[in-house]
């Protein structure tokens, strides 16, 4: 156990702690995700391949229900750290608030169209004129997602039908409408349980990607009065998303512990389409183009007023600082 504990800190640029040690000195922090989501692997990865603990960390995963909830829990105190669309920190600091994006979670738009017609869709969008498409209801991502490539495509005659979050399979089976908007792993489903077809990937598209879909947040002050362990959180997660390009089982068996009610195929499906996609980010770094292209679906879907503006630039918000050591550390270690 020791000898595979040592081969993985090398692999992956860790101080190998010692067990006793680390349990001593270990600084607790509390994560707050909106959802269970496979979107977050890299938060289970962390956790699982003890990338928290190596950082002298003992890590608190919770779970608020929704975006809003997860980051009035850092805003409350309740937890450090919070894993949601990122819009939430700028729309505080739209009402004077506090908050900085230190990492990405999600670096892609990895939203997918699919339904019981397998015609490509990828160049052929007009194929959607005069077609029902299932969403989740308005300002809801897949709502705004939708309506935004309707105005950018020029679509004519399509019309969108609001589901809840969970519900497009069955609605789609039902003859409710023609095509769905999801994320993994219901588009999985939708293909390997269902004989649904996915045909449009939103993050195929050149405009769309990079994205900051879902990111890690918390506060400037949290950092500056805990420097170690907000550098800690975003070192481990470096590696965690480096380890899922790097060890595919292995970041499937943790996918399917957090998930066990999903069959293996589903899982090893959803991961897969997310590491085509560049999902999960190669280095949790966010770029401006990735801030920008999350700012415009914002403001177009109504959740932030205006952008750029002081509230919403990109230097307010995004602290590159820490994933910068993380990526150097790393790279220097190896």
């Amino acid at each position: 156990m020791l000898r595979k504990r040592t081969l993985l800190a090398s692999a992956f640029g860790l101080a190998l702690v010692p067990l006793a040690a680390a349990a001593q000195d270990e600084t607790e922090v509390t994560i707050n995700q909106a959802f269970q989501s496979l979107l977050y692997l890299p938060l289970y990865v962390a956790q699982e391949q003890g990338f928290f603990a190596a950082q002298g960390l003992k890590v608190s995963i919770q779970t608020g229900g929704g975006g809003a909830q997860s980051w009035a829990a850092v805003i409350g105190g309740s937890a450090q750290f919070s894993i949601q669309d990122p819009v939430f920190v700028p729309k505080s600091r739209e009402m004077g608030g506090d908050g900085v994006v230190v990492a990405g979670v999600q670096n892609a738009p990895t939203v997918f169209i699919f339904g019981k017609d397998d015609t490509p869709l990828q160049n052929n969008l007009a194929h959607l004129s005069g077609k029902r498409i299932i969403t989740s209801p308005e300002p809801d991502t897949t709502w705004a997602f939708m309506s935004y490539l309707i105005e950018q495509e020029g679509l004519t005659d399509v019309s969108i039908v609001n589901v809840s979050i969970g519900n497009e399979i069955p609605a789609i089976m039902a003859d409710r409408a023609d095509y769905a908007l999801a994320v993994d792993p219901q588009v999985a489903q939708a293909e390997i349980d269902n004989g649904l077809h996915a045909t449009y990937s939103f993050s195929g598209e050149q405009s769309w990607y990079p994205y900051a879909f879902s990111s890690l947040t918390t506060t400037q002050a949290y950092i500056d009065e805990n420097p170690e362990a907000a550098q800690g959180i975003v070192t481990a997660f470096e590696q965690a998303s480096r380890f899922i390009y790097a060890d595919f089982d292995r970041t499937v068996e943790i996918a399917m512990q957090y998930f066990p009610q999903l069959s293996e195929e589903v899982v090893r499906a959803s991961v897969q389409r997310e590491i085509d996609a560049k999902g999960y980010p190669e280095t949790v770094a966010v770029s401006e183009k990735a801030w920008e292209n999350n700012m415009k679906i914002s403001v177009y879907a109504g959740t932030l007023e205006e952008y750029p503006s002081e509230a919403t630039s990109y230097a307010a918000n995004v602290n590159t600082e820490l994933a910068t050591k993380a990526a150097a550390s790393l790279d220097a270690a190896n």
